[in-house]
C-alpha cells in the first residue's frame, strides 16, 4: 500500500511501500507519476493545505480524502500494493 499526503509548508510525503518527500518549498505546483499511470498535480493552497487532483488514474489508484482546512488536514491519495516508482516535477505532456 501507498499513501501520498502533504507535510507542513514544503514537503509532498510518500509513505508505505516507497517511503521518500519531495520538498517543494514556493512551489507553484508539481505533477506526480506512478508506476501504475497514476498522475497527480500537488500545490500547496492559500489556505494553508496540501491538495493533489488527479490527472490520471492507473490501475492501482485506489481512493482520494479531502483535506479539511478547519481540521488542518491535507488531501490523502491511496494506492493499492504494487507502485514501483514515482517521480515528481514540473512539466508535463499527453
Amino acid at each position: 500500500m501507498l499513501k501520498v499526503t502533504g507535510y507542513s509548508d514544503d514537503n509532498i510525503e510518500i509513505d508505505g511501500d516507497i517511503r521518500d518527500e519531495f520538498d517543494r518549498y514556493n512551489s507553484d505546483g508539481d505533477y506526480l507519476a506512478f508506476s501504475d499511470g497514476t498522475v497527480l498535480f500537488a500545490k500547496y493552497d492559500d489556505n494553508g493545505i496540501w491538495r493533489f487532483t488527479v490527472i490520471a488514474k492507473g490501475n492501482l489508484y485506489d481512493s482520494k480524502v479531502d483535506g479539511d482546512v478547519m481540521a488542518d488536514t491535507a488531501d490523502v491519495i491511496n494506492f493499492k500494493d504494487g507502485i514501483k516508482w514515482v517521480v515528481c516535477g514540473k512539466d508535463f505532456t499527453k
